[in-house]
């Protein structure tokens, strides 16, 4: 059971429906703490219901794995932040990520953005501002608690010591109701596509 889908993709469940009302207590905010405004996903707007299952905190403390012909493999921990944007006129969720390197817990890798949906469609739309000197536009597709997004713009620093990257695809799965896989694809001017980096997330919040 998938509550905080149910109730993201359609918040009348809670009162119409037995099963949500019963078994979703907390998704509908009819028991426990109160939920932010910003992590209500009876707040979603339409264009975000294909989306609002990445809502939430999530982390992992040391389950990331990287791997890149350029550098050392290694592990890290991440945590990314997903959640409504509550004063803005067009519907965006709000998108930070942080990573740091479990050898000595120094910054990896940080990144902030915003997730956008079309309407009436199941595209849907990442921009990203990240620590290294990039800033990308992708786009993908929603599908069963899953996108895909793959690379449409990248504009980086011109003094980025980073190989400049020809192809990206960014996959977040959501595994059940507790778990989110994140997967990064990458080819660069040099090296041809492969996996870069993969992490599995627990939901820390709400």
């Amino acid at each position: 059971m998938n509550c905080y889908f149910w109730v993201a993709e359609n918040a009348d469940r809670c009162e119409s429906d037995e099963i949500v009302s019963t078994d979703c207590q907390k998704a509908c905010q009819t028991c426990g703490t109160k939920i932010p405004p910003e992590y209500d996903l009876k707040r979603v707007p339409e264009s975000l219901h294909k989306v609002a299952f990445l809502i939430g905190k999530w982390r992992s403390e040391f389950g990331g794995k990287a791997d890149f012909p350029t550098i050392p493999r290694f592990t890290y921990g991440e945590e990314i932040d997903i959640k409504l944007a509550t004063n803005m006129k067009f519907p965006t969720l709000n998108y930070t990520a942080f990573a740091w390197d479990n050898s000595d817990l120094v910054e990896l890798h940080s990144e902030n953005g915003f997730i956008a949906g079309a309407q009436n469609s199941s595209r849907v739309a990442l921009n990203t501002v990240m620590s290294n000197g990039f800033n990308t536009i992708e786009e993908g597709e929603s599908k069963d608690n899953s996108i895909r997004f793959r690379l449409r713009r990248v504009g980086r620093i011109n003094f980025s010591r980073d190989l400049p990257v020809r192809l990206m695809f960014r996959e977040w799965i959501l595994l059940n109701e507790t778990f989110l896989e994140s997967r990064l694809l990458m080819a660069t001017s040099t090296h041809p596509m492969m996996l870069h980096t993969q992490i599995i997330y627990k939901r820390i919040f709400p």
